[in-house]
């Protein structure tokens, strides 16, 4: 049997040791890293980021990586564990390797006070063994920018600005600030964890302005084109008012001959066939280059105190079997449209972790929790949960 340690690596290491599994694993191969790319991603991380390494006889077989990052859970912004760079190198498959790195990160989180954690996962069915329960996917709309010349043509308020991300990042940086605390399901990294953005100038920023001398916008847009005749790719579209959402679309429509269609990736409430008269959009929940849908975990359930949900009380034992400290029955009340949290007694209803992770990031049906597997509501128990956990469509934003 081989020995077997894990360590956290820090520097140089991350990309010698983490990154030559995670390479093989994502990556193309065989190929040359590309270690002055790794190295200048490197200047960029948060201090605070840990990676972990399973070494088997010194060398490098699994790793894991946990960015710290705020998310707004149901109008709470809270400090959130965001899970990234997950990797086995096959030599060290089927060994139990991810399992201890998870328990490792769990332990982590829940000292550094980190109650919720999401990741992107390979497979959905694997992490949802380990707590996650799965977002809604995002949509994503291919459209031709001629039919929105009519939009163009008309009168509207406000306007456009148009920056580079690179000169725009302050911008950019302080409108996405204030649309989380508007948005569930919204997460941002630390300031040090985007300025890689600004680093590398990948992208145009559009802010939308509701009036002609306003200096907030109320709407953003980041993009970039592929090519003239080629493709014009949004993977941000935000709005606080119809005039910035108007604008913003406009924006589109002025590329009419530059380029052949746009994609826009948009949050899985939007229908933007109800954008526009004769919009002839093709929604899809995946596009040829979008990540898989997110998950989200609770980490800790005593910590949920203070999201919005609606009026209602009810006693739930929840089991988690990876974090213990979650496990017992809890009460839960919503008040004033607030919840409070408070060690509960007996408990008609029972649920896993991943059952209150989909409740309260999603606002599944009761009903569908038997199906899941995801515990054993109480018939009285459903509508109050129903009422509490209303359907929430949650928007990730972070790639990681």
């Amino acid at each position: 049997m081989p020995s077997v340690e894990i360590r956290e690596v820090t520097g140089e290491e991350i990309i010698t040791e983490a990154r030559a599994v995670a390479d093989y694993a994502f990556g193309a191969s065989p190929s040359k890293p590309d270690l002055e790319e790794h190295r200048r991603r490197l200047q960029f991380r948060d201090p605070n980021s840990k990676t972990l390494v399973v070494f088997e006889d010194g060398q490098p077989m699994a790793t894991i990586t946990a960015h710290p990052m705020r998310q707004n859970v149901r109008g709470k912004v809270v400090p959130m564990s965001g899970i990234a760079a997950v990797a086995t190198h096959p030599a060290a498959r089927r060994r139990g390797h991810i399992r201890q790195l998870f328990d490792r990160i769990f332990a982590d989180a829940r000292e550094r006070q980190q109650p919720v954690s999401c990741l992107y996962p390979f497979r959905e069915s694997f992490y949802e063994r380990l707590g996650y329960a799965a977002f809604p996917s995002p949509r994503y709309a291919t459209l031709d920018p001629h039919q929105l010349t009519p939009l163009v043509r008309m009168a509207k308020p406000g306007r456009v600005e148009i920056v580079s991300i690179a000169d725009g990042w302050d911008q950019w940086r302080a409108f996405l600030v204030g649309y989380q605390a508007q948005v569930h399901g919204f997460s941002l990294r630390s300031e040090q964890g985007t300025r890689w953005r600004q680093d590398t100038n990948d992208a145009w920023v559009a802010l939308a302005y509701d009036d002609e001398t306003g200096t907030n916008p109320t709407g953003l847009m980041t993009y970039k084109i592929t090519g003239y005749t080629e493709d014009f790719h949004a993977d941000a579209f935000y709005y606080t008012s119809s005039a910035a959402k108007y604008q913003l679309l406009d924006w589109i429509g002025r590329h009419v001959d530059q380029v052949r269609k746009a994609v826009v990736k948009l949050g899985p409430a939007e229908y933007p066939e109800l954008w526009f008269r004769d919009l002839d959009a093709h929604t899809a929940s995946r596009d040829e280059q979008a990540w898989p849908s997110p998950m989200a975990r609770i980490m800790s359930v005593r910590d949920l105190g203070g999201i919005n949900v609606g009026d209602g009380s009810l006693t739930v034992r929840i089991v988690d079997e990876k974090c213990d400290w979650n496990n017992g029955s809890y009460t839960f009340t919503g008040e004033g449209g607030t919840l409070s949290v408070r060690d509960g007694d007996d408990a008609k209803t029972t649920l896993t972790i991943q059952g209150l992770s989909a409740l309260v990031y999603c606002g599944y049906d009761p009903d569908d929790i038997a199906y899941r597997h995801w515990g054993d509501v109480d018939p009285a128990d459903r509508p109050i949960m129903r009422q509490m956990f209303e359907p929430a469509y949650p928007i990730m934003h972070e790639e990681f």
